[in-house]
């Protein structure tokens, strides 16, 4: 994953942003991000059809390689809560190439979307209009727009339900009926992404405030890389506990005298709730555990070095687990 400071929002159900902030360099993965092996096999054979280039990636536009993580990411969230997909990947390699090439359109050399909301909206558009996917075309592109926006600095204000809705009205082609769209279909020769815009214009803001999300498996493995570890879960609550090699001791002569074998002992650090491997940690279990292990700003382990390589679309479906939900019924 090429290097680039990824400006990721933590959203709850009403888009209120909590109160821990950050910002995280990504630079590239030290953990698998697809944990399903039916979604992981078909994601490797996916990528190595598409090959490493990317010629849709720049700082402003989502590459291939992004839309089709954010895919799969999405395939195995489903695959993981047990509940599948209708089929994985991109059905027709063409349709996703022309769907991300509408960012770069030009029309006499001038780039035709070249602001922040039209360049969304364009893919966004053909994401969803062009069903390039076998399953979960609104969902990769409801996914696809919100981080898209993320990235230009936007954060949605509308509720996740009305985002969602959005998306289908898109899909459907019901935005059409609305009067501004029927303006601008007068007057325009691309009413379509123009309405999008709009829409997205009045409905998103400008944000400092920055968060990250990461599951009970994610942050059992960030803890791993430091001593630590969850284990012991029951009761809807699980430990975190830190590992010391011992060897038993006495004292003589005032002496403290180690022998025999060395042991491995789990030390109980703190508790916090669990309510599944998959879901999501919310930000005071992890501002206790941070704080229970030491891990914190105050002894010199700022978010940025405790996150580190943190995925922020696999974050972004998290925060929007619901609205993805019910898109794939929709």
């Amino acid at each position: 994953m090429a290097v680039g400071e990824w400006i990721i929002v933590n959203i709850i159900q009403n888009i209120e942003l909590c109160k821990f902030s950050w910002k995280c360099m990504i630079e590239e993965v030290d953990f698998e991000l697809i944990e399903n092996e039916e979604v992981k096999n078909e994601y490797e054979r996916c990528k190595k059809g598409i090959g490493e280039e990317d010629k849709y990636k720049d700082a402003k536009r989502l590459g291939i390689h992004d839309v089709v993580k954010a895919h799969f990411l999405i395939a195995d969230y489903f695959y993981s809560a047990g509940e599948g997909m209708g089929g994985i990947g991109p059905r027709d390699t063409d349709l996703l190439n022309s769907a991300l090439y509408r960012q770069h359109v030009s029309l006499a050399g001038i780039l035709k979307y070249n602001d922040s909301l039209t360049i969304c909206s364009t893919l966004f558009y053909g994401l969803v209009k062009d069903h390039v996917f076998y399953d979960g075309n609104k969902r990769t592109a409801f996914t696809c727009l919100v981080y898209h926006l993320m990235l230009h600095g936007l954060y949605p204000t509308l509720s996740q339900k009305e985002l969602e809705d959005f998306t289908v009205d898109v899909a459907d082609g019901e935005f059409k009926k609305k009067k501004r769209y029927i303006d601008y279909s007068k007057n325009s020769d691309d009413p379509d992404i123009k309405y999008i815009a709009h829409f997205l214009k009045k409905n998103t803001r400008k944000k400092d405030t920055k968060s990250y999300s990461v599951t009970y498996r994610q942050l059992n493995k960030i803890l791993m890389k430091f001593g630590y570890e969850l284990e012991n879960a029951g009761g809807n609550y699980i430990d975190i506990r830190r590992k010391e090699i011992r060897r038993k001791a006495f004292k003589a002569f005032g002496i403290e005298i180690k022998q025999g074998k060395e042991e491995s002992v789990n030390i109980k650090v703190c508790q916090i709730g669990f309510p599944g491997w998959t879901k999501k940690v919310n930000d005071s279990a992890i501002n206790t555990v941070r704080k229970a292990t030491k891990l914190d700003h105050k002894h010199g382990i700022d978010s940025a070095a405790f996150f580190k390589n943190q995925d922020p679309i696999r974050c972004m479906i998290l925060d929007y687990a619901e609205p993805l939900h019910r898109l794939a019924y929709r």
